[in-house]
């Protein structure tokens, strides 16, 4: 048996906050088809939709919107303009990306020194294409090296490339937030994951002590 809600989360950048966030949306046609398709993965099944035909049919969108046109585009920008094109805005894009995402993704690579006043890619800009690392982390890599922090900035742009490290189990939540206080460093989260990262070595890289402080070996 399946139970169908109509609704999905999708990841979707807001440009006005410059931030990705999941946000509950109404699934599409295509989805829905799909869900029906897995109550009878294994046998026969069952799927119950929580919604009517009328608004399967009038409502749902026939396929998702695609994720270019509901994601930051800085490093699409920047990839592209490392390319040679210089007008975005009349690319041939299959699906194209709302102009005030493109413009957003612009103006935040100006701001990072990327692209100069005339929306031309800088060297710093070359540099960053290199990485496969959002651009505020490329940027963040490449200043380290005058600052003589590599090292320690390696290790928090690694952290901030991988799922959340900490858990938090279900029985033991005031254990764990415990625990996740001891790592903690007034300064910055980011201090707090160098914190985290340098202990683990202190510590042999043990999966022994990762499980004792709630923190995924993985």
């Amino acid at each position: 048996y399946l139970i169908d809600s109509g609704y999905c989360q999708l990841k979707v950048y807001n440009p006005t906050i410059g931030m990705d966030a999941l946000q509950v949306c109404p699934e599409s046609q295509a989805n829905a088809n799909q869900r029906t398709g897995r109550a009878g993965i294994t046998g026969p099944g069952y799927c119950y939709r929580l919604f009517t035909e009328r608004q399967f049919v009038t409502e749902m969108l026939q396929n998702q919107i695609p994720e270019i046109q509901r994601t930051n585009l800085a490093n699409v920008v920047l990839l592209l303009k490392s390319l040679g094109i210089d007008n975005l805005l009349s690319f041939d894009f299959m699906d194209p990306p709302p102009q005030d995402n493109i413009m957003n993704s612009m103006y935040q690579l100006w701001v990072l020194g990327a692209l100069n006043n005339t929306g031309a890619l800088t060297d710093l800009g070359r540099k960053m294409v290199e990485f496969p690392l959002d651009p505020p982390l490329a940027k963040m890599l490449i200043y380290a090296e005058q600052l003589k922090c590599t090292y320690e900035i390696l290790i928090i742009v690694s952290m901030l490339s991988v799922p959340g490290i900490f858990f938090r189990p279900k029985d033991r939540e005031e254990e764990s937030d415990a625990a996740r206080e001891k790592f903690f460093v007034p300064e910055s989260d980011h201090l707090t994951y160098l914190n985290v990262f340098l202990q683990w070595k202190q510590h042999k890289y043990s999966s022994t002590w990762c499980n004792d402080h709630f923190v995924h070996p993985k």
